[in-house]
């Protein structure tokens, strides 16, 4: 432990004294004579330098650089200028700005037909609206950028766009796919000797380890970051080390470790100015003291990070910290001050929310017409392919003399076959097109329903709260009619909150199937979603075991299956029948009856039913694609169905599922 602490300080000296003489004065002082190309490359060579500790100069020599490469109107020098523009910005937390900047850069560089501008584009937007919380747009760009590198044999950056990706992964907290990213960002960097970005991708390794859980395999991580980070001199990357080992004693209750490393990590961040990096390190100083029983403490050090957070702007940080504010004057005991800061939470993280919300559906109109580009230059080259086949043809039959006819007219109908090849490619390339704008306009539509949804929980709790003070200030009251009006509203306001949890089943995506769920809540949602179609018409009878109902799986992915089937089940009654579920446990699995007397399914559809787009519906009634979804759910979880039915005389089906 004493040799570590003498690294540690030796490492943030070291670093402490090359951060005092920036390489970017030698550059200043070299380029006075300089003018033209020579004196842009040498700014731009500065603003790198100075835009992680020294924002506002390097912003001053951005603007010169962009200012002189529109006078050269180089647009290649333009777009890098707007590049490194963007870059400050980013580095100051001010990512709405950065956004603009890096998407006039990515304009230009489409225009220029440069893949490498392009690629540095969808990476750089990529990133920033990971910053902004558009995870799905963020892992769209992210993964342009590395299908370019991969198709263009560029290995330089694409270490950097695999972390990005990572970290989305690791945002939606998806950590082993988060973590096969940072793995193959580790790979890539150490085949070309990156030790950056190797230190990068171990950081980022032992992160989602922590998170997790895996609080042995973590600490091996970042152990090894630290030491990487003092051996290469990378004080940014062994601040984050250092960090990480704090955190991962924080966890694990060693207090004096904690206190220890974060300090040594605060120092480290301290010489060379990284505010992000200060941010982070008094949060964590901030729930030490917390769990010390140091309120006052606590209190102190949440203020220097909240003061940093809103100095660049990070607006995720900032909600974590009012959460926190609210926590400690809960400790404290001042109830006045827990309630301000959880309505100032609450207030931000809707305002997050809407913001997300509103970025994601103005995104629709301009991916429409990406994609409208997209297929018209296709269709462009394709026109240009068979004219330029047509041309070499006309002028093969004038050279070739006539007895070349017969092979000219076998090579006539290879090319009429390509076309008609050609044309059928084309087709399926347009109906894959409106698949993917109706996909884009139904996800974002699914977004504004969640949305929808949240806002409309408000409202209703402030009615409830509402019924519940008066009903207490009228207590003693024994007007029957009045205390009749209160149940009523009780049971409208309970009703319209059960739809509303309902409804947010369907809306939970991803693909974690280890989530805690309740077979037998999940049935009651589906069916008081589909209650104004079954109440005049089917009776429901649930024969539920009381042997407990929980097991593992996407609780989202298990609504949309058993709605299938129930909602099928209410489809095969035509007019009146009875619908009886029952649920069972068989040793270790859960087994589901769901039995209806409807018309049944005929002996030679039985086995279709699980195939794609098979239906016996009218045209535009069904797609054909329920049952075929709802048997690849139960696949995933490792379940069966079976099916039995009798034409005529009702279907059941048996989903048997592991606990």
């Amino acid at each position: 432990m004493r040799l570590l602490r003498t690294t540690i300080n030796a490492a943030v000296l070291l670093f402490s004294l090359s951060v005092a003489f920036p390489q970017a004065d030698s550059l200043i002082r070299r380029m006075e004579d300089m003018e033209g190309a020579d004196r842009i490359d040498a700014l731009h060579n500065i603003v790198i330098d100075l835009w992680l500790n020294y924002p506002e100069r390097a912003m001053t020599f951005g603007q010169e650089a962009l200012t002189l490469s529109q006078g050269l109107q180089d647009s290649s020098m333009i777009s890098k200028s707007l590049r490194l523009i963007a870059g400050v910005h980013y580095y100051k937390g001010d990512y709405d700005q950065s956004l603009e900047y890096n998407q006039r850069a990515f304009k230009i560089a489409v225009a220029l037909k440069d893949s490498t501008l392009i690629n540095n584009g969808y990476n750089n937007i990529g990133l920033l609206y990971y910053n902004l919380g558009s995870y799905q747009t963020a892992l769209e760009y992210l993964l342009r950028s590395k299908a370019i590198k991969n198709k263009i044999g560029e290995t330089y950056g694409l270490s950097t766009t695999l972390n990005n990706i990572g970290l989305v992964f690791e945002r939606v907290l998806d950590y082993k796919q988060a973590r096969d990213y940072f793995e193959q960002a580790y790979d890539v960097a150490i085949s070309i000797n990156d030790r950056d970005h190797t230190l990068y991708s171990i950081n980022n390794i032992g992160i989602t380890y922590m998170k997790e859980g895996n609080l042995d395999e973590a600490l091996k991580y970042f152990r090894r970051g630290f030491r990487m980070g003092v051996e290469i001199e990378n004080i940014n990357w062994g601040a984050v080390a250092a960090r990480g080992i704090g955190e991962v004693y924080m966890i694990s209750k060693k207090q004096d470790s904690v206190q220890f490393y974060l300090e040594n990590s605060l120092q480290a961040s301290q010489s060379i100015g990284d505010k992000k990096g200060m941010s982070e390190v008094y949060y964590l100083l901030a729930k030490n003291a917390l769990e010390g029983g140091d309120a006052n403490g606590a209190l102190e050090f949440l203020d220097k990070c909240d003061g940093w957070a809103k100095q660049i702007q990070i607006r995720q940080q900032q909600l974590d910290n009012l959460k926190l504010y609210s926590t400690i004057y809960s400790n404290l005991g001042d109830r006045d001050k827990e309630k301000e800061f959880l309505v100032k939470y609450i207030n931000l993280r809707d305002s997050l929310f809407q913001d997300v919300v509103t970025r994601n559906l103005s995104l629709i109109p301009l991916k429409i017409k990406e994609e409208q580009d997209r297929f018209k230059l296709s269709s462009q080259q394709v026109e240009i392919q068979n004219q330029l086949i047509t041309n070499q043809l006309f002028t093969f039959i004038i050279i070739i003399t006539v007895p070349l006819l017969i092979v000219m007219i076998i090579l006539l109908r290879k090319n009429d076959r390509k076309n008609k090849e050609l044309h059928r490619n084309n087709e399926e390339l347009r109906h894959t097109q409106k698949l993917l704008i109706t996909s884009e306009k139904m996800a974002s539509l699914g977004v504004l329903a969640a949305g929808v949804g949240h806002e409309i929980n408000n409202p209703l709790n402030f009615i409830k709260n509402g019924i519940g003070a008066l009903s207490k200030k009228l207590e003693g009251n024994e007007d029957e009619e009045l205390q009749s009006y209160f149940r009523i509203v009780n049971e409208g306001v309970d009703r319209a909150t059960n739809i509303v949890k309902s409804l947010s089943h369907f809306s939970r995506k991803g693909p974690r199937v280890d989530e805690k769920c309740n077979i037998h809540e999940i049935i009651e949602n589906c069916l008081l979603i589909l209650h104004n179609k079954i109440r005049n018409k089917v009776r429901v009878i649930t024969n539920f075991t009381n042997l407990g109902a929980e097991l593992r799986g996407n609780e989202g992915r298990l609504h949309q299956a058993m709605m299938n089937i129930i909602a099928n089940a209410e489809q095969a009654i035509h007019e009146e029948g009875t619908l009886e579920i029952t649920t069972r446990r068989k040793e270790e699995h859960m087994e589901i009856l769901v039995e209806d007397d409807g018309e049944g399914i005929p002996e030679e559809n039985l086995i279709k039913i699980s195939d794609p787009f098979f239906t016996t519906k009218a045209p535009g009634e069904g797609t054909g694609l329920g049952l075929f979804i709802t048997f690849s759910i139960i696949e995933e979880h490792n379940g069966t169905i079976e099916v039995k039915s009798n034409h005529g005389a009702g279907t059941k089906f048996i989903i048997t599922l592991p606990l």
